[in-house]
């Protein structure tokens, strides 16, 4: 009896991590937004980067 408790236990938690994980991610920036900002950090640490030109 002790086992299957122990199992059940172990099963809840399984489900409660793989159900709460991925609302976590939606904090972070999608793809395309973080391969803009690394696009941008590229481009500003050239040498004749100009701030006052926007990039479409």
């Amino acid at each position: 009896m002790a086992t299957a408790l122990i199992v059940l236990l172990l099963v809840a938690i399984a489900v409660t991590i793989s159900i709460v994980r991925p609302s976590a991610r939606h904090d972070a920036p999608a793809p395309a937004d973080r391969d803009r900002e690394r696009e941008l950090a590229e481009l500003r640490g050239m040498c004749g980067y100009r701030s006052d030109i926007r990039v479409p």
